[in-house]
């Protein structure tokens, strides 16, 4: 207590000496300040007086306070006789050393907030300077040494200081990256033993290990090996800034992690090649954020209900979910959002990322984690762990959205296969097997794949629609060539035979066949406004009236069909507009074959759109949705196939159409001779819509329902073909 009122009236005390003084420049000023800092050390030997309790913090946010003064009355690019000063005896360095020390304690964080304040609060470029960034790089690796370290903020806010004026001066960024020194004969060795290196870490840890993925040992082996570095890579090769915000994206305060990381997104997204080149391969960048990934999954909950995966939101940032709130909403939870965070953060990161290092990234969370982690999950022969894994996967689907990740992710499930599918085809087996699962017997893990490949159909990336549905239609093999076609056609099939030039290659060898494509009544720019209502028709025409319960309630809910569908094709259109699809049905050399074969996916649908009676509910709700996308695409080979129900296709082949028609055969069948159908299919509508306080169930509740499903889903997919027909007309020549 005496030590600190006899601390504050010397203060008082110094301060009214100072006043008194005669007026000094301001070099003398700042030369005075720096040397009372320097006094102490002289005067105060073996002492340990904290450093609250000096006038080292005054005199040092004097000297900041001096420097900008002289900065705004200095003229524009000169450098002042106080920087001078600072520059040409190196007081940086010698505060560095001070800082180091840690002597008097808290010395660090003084000299950490004066190097903050100086870069941030003066304008000129001084880091620019061999004696600031020579100071300024060895602080920097000064930081993060200690975890949970008494002076993390201030090291943290003086990283993310460097940070920006990096990023507003990329170049800068070669200040701290360190080149070891060789003499001659190291020299010659690095030159003649230099291979080529991985493209990431992740991909050199993956080749190295000799542990096949689904053995018991995977896990460990894959998760511990990228913690062998412990510090910069065996190349000698140091960049001090990402290492030292790597080590802080550790703390254990939320507020320092989060501003770590914001500094890992400035450094990887410069636009410096060198910067990124060295990111990948001499800093633990890469491996750390997936590991960091890794270990977050390994803490999900075993069970969690659907519905609590499906409404978890988590954003990276400062939400933090405490222990307590935790098993107020279900247990696992802050396992949950904490996960989704760090996928979240590094699907940020790599969106804004330097391209080779958003790629190095994407590619190692796709080695280390989908394919090491995620998929023995997925193909897992529990029911119960293979759902869930689903689930999960599902889940991470819809977080991602950068262009580099949603590409591994699309590749490791669906696999990079472009040509035409055989039947048959297992490869790559993840694609096989959650294919295959959508007609499980197990209804859940059924459902949860339906909705994999959903949210797989909502992404922006032309390879999903291409593997799992285009590459086998674009060769047209469905079509039925007909031999007799029209005068009106023939002729200006001749116009257009002769207008040809021998550069024109888009029709090769099958022009017979693309022009066939214009012989029929479609959907497109030739046909008439009589032909699409004929379309619309057929798909409302299925059922007959007795088995259409919307009528009966007053709301038919076609003009809502109508809205949404435009509403998506719109959006849809404007996702696809970059991948420059044919207007017209086309024939593509490669892609012809000599039997035609849907694909697997595509067969699967239309499979079980033809049991839609002996499937539960929320199957065929979720069914019908994917098929509903799949129409809603813009490309003409898919929407003739989908949505024509005049086109003139191949023996054997299937189309929806043709599908419906069995279906509505069927119902008619099987339900004709019940005389209070109608009245039925009525009470079950009102108690899907939960406007019935009549909850009987109906020995066929299964089948009313998909009734009801499938009259819903024919003017659902009436409205898509009607909206698609009024885009086409309308669309300029």
């Amino acid at each position: 207590m005496k030590k600190k009122m006899f601390s504050k009236f010397s203060n008082i005390l110094h301060n009214a000496v100072e006043a008194l003084a005669p007026q000094l420049s301001l070099k003398e000023e700042f030369v005075h300040h720096w040397k009372s800092v320097t006094a102490f050390f002289m005067d105060n030997k073996g002492q340990k007086l904290p450093i609250d309790q000096t006038q080292i913090p005054e005199h040092l946010e004097q000297m900041v306070v001096l420097l900008k003064e002289e900065e705004l009355n200095a003229e524009l690019d000169s450098t002042g006789p106080c920087m001078e000063y600072l520059l040409q005896h190196k007081l940086l360095d010698t505060l560095y050393s001070l800082g180091r020390t840690d002597h008097p304690p808290g010395m660090k964080q003084i000299v950490l907030q004066f190097f903050t304040k100086l870069l941030s609060r003066l304008k000129q470029p001084i880091l620019a300077h061999v004696s600031v960034h020579r100071a300024v790089n060895r602080l920097v690796k000064a930081c993060g040494e200690v975890q949970a370290a008494p002076t993390e903020s201030e090291e943290i806010q003086f990283l993310c200081t460097v940070c920006s004026l990096i990023k507003s001066t990329p170049y800068l960024v070669n200040f701290f990256i360190e080149v070891p020194k060789l003499n001659s004969d190291a020299r010659k060795t690095s030159l003649t033993k230099d291979a080529p290196r991985p493209e990431t870490g992740a991909g050199h840890m993956a080749q190295s290990a000799d542990i096949p993925a689904n053995s018991p040992d995977t896990r460990t082996t894959h998760i511990t090996s990228p913690n062998t570095a412990n510090g910069p890579c065996s190349t000698g090769r140091n960049f001090s800034l990402m290492n030292s915000l790597l080590s802080l994206s550790h703390s254990a305060d939320s507020r320092v992690a989060v501003k770590a990381c914001e500094g890992l997104m400035l450094c990887s997204s410069l636009p410096e090649e060198t910067a990124a080149s060295w990111i990948i391969h001499d800093t633990r960048f890469c491996t750390e954020m997936t590991q960091r990934l890794i270990e977050a999954y390994l803490k999900l909950p075993a069970f969690i209900s659907p519905a609590d995966l499906e409404n978890a939101e988590a954003k990276w940032g400062l939400d933090v979910i405490t222990e307590s709130e935790d098993h107020k909403t279900f247990l696992g939870k802050r396992h949950l959002v904490s996960f989704l965070s760090w996928l979240d953060y590094c699907d940020q990161l790599i969106s804004i990322a330097n391209p080779m290092v958003a790629k190095s990234l994407a590619k190692s969370i796709r080695e280390l984690f989908l394919n090491v982690i995620m998929e023995p999950s997925v193909l897992q022969a529990s029911e119960a762990g293979a759902t869930l894994a689903t689930a999960y996967l599902n889940r991470c689907l819809r977080t991602v959205c950068s262009p580099e990740l949603l590409s591994e992710f699309c590749f490791f499930i669906l696999g990079h296969e472009r040509l035409p599918e055989q039947i048959g085809e297992t490869t790559p087996e993840i694609r096989h097997r959650l294919i295959e699962r959508c007609n499980h017997l197990s209804e859940e893990l059924s459902l949860v794949t339906l909705k994999l490949f959903d949210t797989l159909l909502q992404k922006d990336d032309e390879h999903i629609m291409h593997n799992l549905v285009l590459r086998n239609l674009l060769g047209r093999n469905y079509y039925k060539v007909t031999p007799v076609v029209s005068e009106e056609v023939n002729s200006a099939q001749d116009k257009e035979d002769n207008s040809k030039t021998p550069n024109d290659t888009s029709l090769g060898k099958e022009d017979n066949i693309k022009q066939d494509s214009k012989e029929k009544p479609s959907v497109n720019r030739s046909s008439s406004r009589t032909e699409v209502h004929k379309i619309v028709n057929c798909f409302l025409a299925l059922l007959p009236e007795q088995l259409k319960s919307s009528y009966q309630t007053a709301d038919s809910g076609y003009d809502m069909y109508l809205r949404d569908a435009h509403k998506q094709y719109r959006h849809i259109c404007e996702m696809t507009d970059p991948w420059s699809w044919p207007k017209e049905p086309v024939v593509i050399k490669r892609f012809v074959v000599d039997d035609f074969y849907e694909g697997a996916f595509l067969r699967m649908l239309l499979d079980k759109m033809s049991h839609l009676l002996e499937q539960s509910y929320p199957v065929n709700l979720q069914l019908t949705s994917v098929v509903a996308r799949l129409a809603l695409l813009p490309h003409p080979n898919l929407t003739e196939y989908l949505l024509d129900p005049f086109l003139p296709v191949t023996d054997g082949t299937r189309t929806l159409f043709a599908v419906f028609q069995k279906l509505s055969s069927e119902i008619r069948n099987k339900l004709h001779a019940q005389s209070d159908l109608s009245q039925q299919l009525v009470n079950v509508r009102r108690q899907l819509m939960g406007t019935s306080t009549n909850l009987h169930q109906y020995e066929d509740q299964n089948q009313l329902e998909a009734i009801i499903v499938m009259e819903e889903f024919c003017k659902e997919l009436s409205a898509i073909a009607f909206v698609k027909h009024h885009s086409e007309v309308n669309r300029p020549s």
